[in-house]
């Protein structure tokens, strides 16, 4: 479907005038953003050229140093490759357009599709375009690491799911959770998504959560340990007696085995880091929640 003639095009272009003439729940608009979605999938896996605008490689190098960057990313070691730094003044695309399958991952789709999140009243709309979103962060390459960056420092995408995670809606929670777990994954917007979006997932953690899944679990846990290590002042201010207690009653189901994992791997992170264990200690809590036999054996296993 990819490839079919003027296709993407089209529906960008439909979904696009909707929006600009505030008509988000147009019933068309959904079906077009559930299709948008569906081409998304595994997109930069079958067909990475679409993200070709966000890595582009230029002839000039910084004197012959086989370190030099290479595009708008950072050298190509293992770790640079892991922690590249997107440059924002360079590497969006230079052409405010698209066309064909450059249109899936071009900013204009990814401010579409935000847009779309802050103003539909139709859930199916908001999975859409919240799970295109997720399925252009979801791969560890470099054009979904572009997205990320994209994503959080451009387009504050993080604000726009606060939202997201308080739907009754179950799938709409699970499709925000991934997508804040993929753009989680790039150490340089930890201490960004931290301010934007660290009150509002503890305050989904603090509620129990036992709606969501097990594996659901696991990604806001693990997105939770990453963000409030990545900022501590930030994490100060959001850890409570609901919070921690809610994760510790988590890391005893067993109804929820991988959860009861990464769970407790976030209370043995919360204690080891000393900048946290003077707010915890205020707030009376005594460091055998944090560390014992479970989450001991769980920090153990994961390293």
């Amino acid at each position: 479907m990819r490839n079919c003639a003027q296709l993407i095009d089209s529906l960008m272009s439909y979904i696009q005038s909707c929006v600009a003439e505030e008509n988000p729940d147009d019933e068309s608009v959904e079906n077009c953003a559930c299709i948008l979605h569906n081409l998304s999938y595994q997109l930069e896996q079958e067909c990475p050229e679409s993200y070709s605008d966000f890595n582009p490689q230029r002839d000039a190098q910084v004197g012959n140093k086989k370190d030099s960057t290479v595009g708008c990313f950072s050298p190509k070691s293992s770790k640079a490759q892991k922690e590249f730094a997107f440059d924002m003044a360079h590497g969006m695309p230079k052409s405010s357009n698209a066309s064909g399958v450059k249109w899936l991952c071009h900013p204009k789709a990814m401010e579409t599709y935000l847009s779309l999140l802050g103003t539909s009243q139709k859930d199916a709309t908001l999975e859409a375009c919240c799970g295109a979103l997720r399925n252009l962060t979801a791969s560890k390459g470099v054009g979904s690491s572009a997205v990320s960056h994209m994503l959080v420092q451009k387009f504050k995408a993080p604000l726009q799911t606060a939202s997201l995670l308080k739907s009754p809606n179950p799938t709409l929670q699970t499709t925000a959770i991934a997508l804040l777990g993929n753009m989680s994954r790039n150490t340089g917007l930890q201490r960004i998504m931290a301010k934007q979006i660290l009150p509002e997932l503890t305050s989904l953690l603090s509620s129990g959560s036992k709606h969501l899944n097990d594996l659901t679990l696991v990604t806001a846990c693990n997105t939770a340990r990453r963000l409030m290590l990545s900022d501590t002042e930030i994490s100060k201010k959001v850890i409570s007696h609901d919070l921690v207690y809610s994760l510790k009653e988590l890391s005893e189901n067993k109804s929820f085995p991988e959860a009861q994992k990464s769970v407790s791997i976030l209370l043995y992170s919360l204690w080891s880091e000393k900048n946290l264990q003077g707010v915890i200690k205020k707030l009376g809590m005594s460091k055998s929640i944090f560390v014992n036999d479970t989450t001991t054996a769980a920090h153990q296993a994961g390293l």
